[in-house]
């Protein structure tokens, strides 16, 4: 895997677990193979495609303004990139490709979000977010509600301290840990909350509006703003399948 952008020392350690992860839940599924030659690869809807590795030839992630990062044979992840993302293939390719069918609901959102904090770690490493407390620091208490579920969202959370139980319909279905980002698919989606988020402890979060928000990425917007986008597209995908099961 080559990486086209700054990214932290740890980071390509990280995506190997990951892929070795996905994999553990993929490979043992029915799959199709897909042989492109030159440029033939950008005219394919990929929209079903759930998990993607490379067999031969190299595909890479990318923006209108350039490329993130360049998949050998061997290398793996998400198969569709979102609206903004594409794409990109040097040659002719052979692909094996995988849907969302037959892979534990339990372990598609681990799947999801794994890949969606690698991108989350690259956004962060070539930004630069002033690192002390700003307006909109807030500090909770054990059964504090951070985020309510089907409130207007209108804004996100970073966990700074604390931990948290994310809440759907008065059930937990997850747990919010330090430094993890809450109410962002929401936000960029705007739409209502899908969860609450419940301090466990004593809890402090940096409270960011939308306008804040996209204000702090201003020195990298196409890349992290496509990035986070796709991260939301893809976890409502997974949430609708999820709740349908």
């Amino acid at each position: 895997m080559l990486v086209m952008v700054m990214h932290p020392d740890n980071w390509l350690h990280r995506a190997q677990r990951q892929q070795f992860f996905a994999l553990q839940h993929f490979d043992s599924l029915a799959s199709t193979v897909y042989q492109f030659k030159r440029n033939e690869m950008a005219a394919i809807p990929v929209e079903n495609w759930a998990y993607v590795k490379v067999r031969s030839g190299v595909i890479g992630l990318g923006l209108e303004e350039g490329r993130l990062l360049a998949l050998e044979a061997g290398d793996s992840w998400l198969g569709y990139p979102g609206g903004l993302m594409n794409w990109f293939q040097d040659g002719a390719v052979e692909l094996e490709v995988w849907t969302w069918q037959g892979v534990s609901a339990q372990v598609i959102p681990a799947i999801i979000q794994g890949y969606s904090d690698l991108m989350l770690a690259l956004v962060n490493h070539n930004i630069k977010v002033v690192p002390e407390p700003m307006p909109g620091f807030e500090f909770f208490n054990t059964g504090d509600v951070i985020i309510q579920e089907g409130d207007v969202a209108d804004s996100v959370y970073t966990l700074i301290q604390g931990r948290a139980k994310v809440m759907v319909n008065d059930k937990q279905v997850g747990e919010a840990k330090e430094n993890e980002i809450l109410g962002l698919q929401a936000m960029l989606l705007k739409t209502t909350r899908t969860a609450s988020v419940i301090a466990e402890g004593p809890c402090s979060a940096v409270k960011v509006t939308y306008d804040k928000f996209r204000s702090l990425i201003e020195n990298r917007p196409e890349l992290v703003i496509s990035t986070l986008e796709t991260m939301a597209l893809q976890m409502q995908r997974a949430n609708q399948r999820i709740t349908k099961i």
